[in-house]
């Protein structure tokens, strides 16, 4: 194996999760996969099994491109060599003393980590453009979970990450680029005939999306849309505008005294009275700004269709 070759071919997406640990300094709240396999899914070969010493120089050249906050989780049969290894030292008997040691700290860790129910990836996910969020609610309907999560983590994690400091623009789009070829196994695999072409455009156009976003100096992400709110799922997805949104787009010097409002101590129900009465004000003002505002985002996404 080549170590000095690109390992932006093995990312396999970025997660949020919760925080645990007891340890402010040593919380973690995000998760970068890695997956180091010798062949591709059609079985052609992509790299060779890494010897112990290879391993620990990758994982030790990704690990250091990213935060304390961070776990990187590494996979794949490419790592068989450190595997082994780790076995080895494993299948040596413990003695009394690293018996209860080995104890203590699986003790200490499951009373420090904050137990989720990680089944809740199979929520949906949306971009903000309706029909594509409604085609693609519609295919997963009568799926699995497990498909069902596999499909919104695509949208989740390679499509409409929230945040890309921990990534160039070209491994955001490397991302997405990997994110359509797993929307295409998903068509392949377990999309029915009738919903595959609607979806498959679906994802396509989410992934037109996710590449015209923009990052701010801390890489927080703008796709150019407003946030969706829709009410039901599946096929009877509903649309609803986003009050909040629209403030966002439309009156910034507003939105901005909503956010300082709302993170005060206490202040959410100040920040929903505040929203209520912009809303009811601009309305006033200008009838048709609900009509701006989404023949805005429309105007947008036509766009990048185009």
């Amino acid at each position: 194996m080549n170590i000095s070759l690109n390992y932006n071919q093995f990312y396999q997406g970025t997660q949020q999760i919760q925080n645990y640990g007891s340890d402010m300094a040593l919380k973690k709240d995000t998760l970068v996969k890695y997956e180091f396999s010798t062949t591709d899914k059609d079985g052609n070969k992509v790299m060779d099994k890494m010897s112990k010493e290879e391993t620990i120089q990758v994982m030790n050249d990704i690990t250091a491109q990213y935060g304390d906050n961070v776990i990187v989780e590494f996979s794949g049969d490419g790592l068989a060599a450190l595997a082994d290894f780790k076995k080895g030292i494993m299948d040596r008997p413990l003695s009394q003393e690293e018996l209860e040691e080995k104890a203590a700290k699986d003790a200490a860790f499951q009373k420090d980590i904050i137990h989720f129910d990680r089944s809740v990836s199979y929520l949906p996910e949306y971009s903000g453009i309706f029909s594509a969020d409604k085609a693609v609610a519609a295919a997963v309907e009568k799926s699995s979970k497990k498909e069902q999560a596999y499909v919104y983590n695509i949208i989740r994690q390679n499509f409409l990450i929230e945040n890309s400091s921990s990534m160039t623009e070209e491994e955001r789009q490397a991302n997405i680029s990997l994110g359509m070829e797993k929307a295409e196994y998903a068509a392949e695999n377990f999309i029915s005939d009738g919903n595959r072409k609607s979806f498959l455009t679906a994802m396509e156009s989410i992934a037109k999306l996710a590449r015209a976003g923009k990052s701010d100096s801390n890489g927080n992400m703008d796709y150019g849309v407003n946030k969706p709110s829709y009410l039901g799922h599946g096929s009877s997805l509903v649309y609803t505008t986003n009050t909040v949104d629209m403030m966002r787009r439309m009156d910034s010097s507003a939105y901005e005294e909503f956010q300082k409002i709302g993170s005060r101590k206490d202040g959410a129900l100040d920040a929903l009275k505040y929203l209520s009465d912009w809303y009811i004000s601009a309305v006033k003002k200008n009838p048709s700004i609900v009509d701006i505002y989404e023949r805005r985002s429309e105007q947008y996404v036509s766009a990048l269709r185009n």
